[in-house]
C-alpha cells in the first residue's frame, strides 16, 4: 500500500520539482551549485515534514530564509510552489 503523504510533504515535493526545473535550466555554475545547495535543503525539509520536525528545523528562521533568500529572490518562477508549502506549513500548525 503506498504511503499517504501530508500536506505539507506535497507541498514541499511541489517545491523540490521546480528548484530541480531552475537548477536544470541555469547555465552558470555558481547558480547551479547554489540551485544545488537549495534543492538538499528543500529536501531535507521534505524529510523533516514526515516527522512532523519541520519547525524545529527552521529554528525561528522563514522557509525563504532557510532555503537561501538571495536564490529565491533571483528565480521567481519558484514563488507559487513556496507558498504553496509556506501556505501549507501554516495550515499544519494551526491544526497541531
Amino acid at each position: 500500500m503506498p504511503r499517504k503523504r501530508n500536506p505539507v510533504g506535497i507541498a514541499a515535493g511541489k517545491l523540490i520539482l521546480a528548484i530541480r526545473k531552475e537548477r536544470d535550466e541555469s547555465t552558470l555554475d555558481s547558480d547551479a551549485s547554489a540551485a544545488q545547495q537549495v534543492l538538499n535543503r528543500a529536501q531535507t525539509l521534505l524529510q523533516a515534514s514526515q516527522s512532523s520536525s519541520v519547525t524545529s528545523l527552521l529554528d525561528g528562521r522563514s522557509v525563504i530564509e532557510y532555503l537561501n533568500a538571495d536564490w529565491v529572490k533571483a528565480h521567481p518562477s519558484v514563488e507559487p510552489s513556496l507558498l504553496a508549502l509556506i501556505a501549507a506549513l501554516e495550515a499544519n500548525e494551526r491544526n497541531e
